[in-house]
């Protein structure tokens, strides 16, 4: 007959994770990360948005001011060159989502209305960026807003 002893009994205990545990607790992981990639890329999309938004506004105050001084809106297209407006919306060019532009509205001159517009993405700003719901967003000094898409403003 065989004695076990307390040190053969802790020898014989199992100690860890088994092979299958570790693969469900994997398995629950990656099914938790696919379910919420979704709805974070829903809230950047929406954050980046919020961001074109505010340039376009912003610029759109600018432009009020250049009239203020000079009776006349001024045109300007993205590009690092020296015009006086943010021709992007975030904080540096690489990192903005929109490039941002200035020009005459539709049959008018600059004397009389601003259109300013933030297109998503392209070759001076983040060109990974796309807003397929929203397209370029638009506003002028006459307070119409609009976007390629719709219930983006």
């Amino acid at each position: 007959m065989m004695m076990t002893t307390p040190r053969t009994l802790y020898f014989r205990r199992q100690r860890g994770f088994t092979l299958l545990e570790l693969m469900a607790a994997l398995a629950i992981v990656i099914l938790l990360a696919g379910l919420s990639w979704s709805s974070y890329q829903h809230y950047v999309s929406r954050a980046r948005r919020a961001e074109g938004r505010a340039a376009v506004l912003q610029v759109l105050l600018q432009q009020e001011r250049q009239f203020a001084y000079r009776h006349r809106y001024q045109a300007f297209q993205p590009g690092p060159a020296e015009t006086g407006f943010k021709w992007y919306s975030g904080g540096t060019p690489a990192t903005s989502a929109y490039a941002i532009s200035a020009q005459a509205c539709a049959g008018e001159d600059l004397a009389s209305c601003v259109q300013v517009s933030a297109t998503p993405g392209g070759a001076h700003v983040n060109a990974a960026y796309r807003d397929s719901q929203c397209g370029v967003l638009r506003a002028d000094s006459r307070g119409t807003r609009s976007a390629d898409g719709s219930d983006c403003w």
